[in-house]
């Protein structure tokens, strides 16, 4: 198993920024590049993206995507040849790297003044080293394969070596907590539906379009926790939340699936995809018609829940009082026991994570997906509990229905919890 990104920022950053970040799942490539165009690519994206968090004020996700820069920097350093007459290249990558710890210790203490002067400095540094490279190294996209990511190569038509799929252009998230989606290039649409009865399975079959209006399979997408396409369901009511996983029909671009509703309707299915030409998840929805739609009615805080014998609660670091704020960042511990008390032990992997946590803003449209800190779970026989940390950032004012998905026995639950985000 690849070690983490965290586990490469405690290397490369000084040890008073240790600190829990979120569930970061990069390839290795992007950890370890093997080229200077590599090298470069990655170090543009990441700097690219501290400014994103920078304008947003996400302060504390910073030294996550700084640290991409490290290992980046230690690949130039081996790879450039100092000219004679010049300073060797280890020492000016050795001052680039003492500024990416200075942006990282400057995140850490909320200090976005000294953020920017140092993300300057490091820009500096980098021009001085680049120097020594051709431009066109220095601005060198790279591609690679939407289903082999470490399959990387300069050439965009190169095709991968495993599968022969043509290659997209490498990008980086710019957040491992909460991206806003992108504005939509998957249309999604119900192709056919039986009739909602409350209790009774209901079948339903989706259809996913581009643009273009061609149909958008698998390989147009890409894998995250196990699935290429996440249906969260919900009702306007925010009182009966599904997470199903469609399976492509005979039909292409054509999806089928059951869930068993508890509401007379109508429902929203929004497919939580990453479509493989952009990189950048996307949340397109569409609607089940159905009865009456119904409005949220209990929307006060509610931390704790109980379901199934078991009893589930929510606690904000720093109190769940007065609550999260909207654009803060704000950690979050789930704590699951046994009707009895006891600490329940047992959580079984679902999607590669002991646990989901999806929220319905009060708007219908704003959703949020959330999985623990840690990196995912890759060994299915691993055991989960009884406390599990989260990070949330609230990207809008209001209340939000938050529903915690786990298996226990081979159980599946939905625990839902009630915040209120604060403006």
């Amino acid at each position: 198993m690849c070690p983490s990104p965290l586990f490469w920022l405690r290397l490369l950053l000084v040890p008073s920024l240790a600190a829990a970040f979120a569930d970061v799942n990069v390839p290795p490539r992007y950890l370890e590049p093997q080229s200077a165009p590599e090298a470069w690519n990655l170090i543009r994206l990441s700097t690219a993206n501290v400014d994103i968090l920078l304008q947003e004020g996400r302060l504390e996700e910073i030294p996550v995507q700084i640290s991409f820069c490290s290992p980046a920097l230690r690949l130039l350093a081996r790879s450039a040849t100092a000219s004679e007459g010049n300073e060797p290249v280890q020492d000016e990558v050795s001052r680039a790297l003492g500024s990416v710890n200075a942006v990282a210790r400057s995140a850490q203490e909320a200090d976005s003044g000294g953020v920017r002067a140092a993300l300057g400095s490091l820009r500096m540094m980098l021009d001085g080293i680049g120097r020594r490279f051709a431009p066109e190294i220095i601005a060198a996209d790279v591609f690679v394969c939407p289903m082999h990511a470490d399959h990387v190569s300069p050439d965009r038509k190169a095709g991968c070596a495993k599968c022969g799929m043509d290659l997209l252009k490498r990008r980086l998230p710019y957040s491992f907590i909460y991206t806003k989606p992108g504005a939509p290039t998957v249309q999604l649409e119900v192709a056919n539906a039986g009739t909602m009865i409350v209790g009774s399975p209901m079948e339903v079959t989706v259809r996913l379009r581009n643009g273009a209006g061609h149909p958008v399979g698998y390989a147009d997408l890409i894998e995250m926790h196990t699935e290429y396409i996440h249906l969260l369901i919900e009702e306007p009511g925010l009182g009966d939340y599904h997470h199903e996983h469609p399976k492509l029909t005979d039909r292409p671009g054509e999806y089928r699936f059951q869930f068993k509703p508890r509401k007379p309707g109508p429902y929203r299915i929004w497919a939580d995809i990453i479509p493989a030409a952009t990189g950048i998840q996307e949340l397109p929805h569409t609607d089940l018609p159905g009865g009456p739609a119904e409005h949220p009615t209990d929307t006060d805080n509610r931390f704790v829940s109980s379901l199934a014998g078991y009893r589930f609660v929510l606690e904000l670091n720093g109190g769940n009082f007065p609550g999260p704020k909207v654009g803060e960042p704000k950690r979050m511990r789930v704590t699951i026991n046994s009707a009895d008390g006891e600490p329940v032990t047992r959580l079984q992997p679902v999607m590669n994570a002991f646990a989901h946590l999806v929220g319905f803003h009060e708007d219908y449209e704003t959703v949020l997906h959330l999985h623990p800190l840690g990196g995912e779970v890759l060994d299915q026989a691993l055991r989960g509990g009884p406390s599990l940390e989260f990070l949330l950032y609230p990207p809008k004012p209001g209340f939000v229905r938050l529903y915690c998905q786990v298996m226990i026995d081979d159980v599946m639950l939905f625990a839902p919890f009630n915040l209120n985000i604060r403006p």
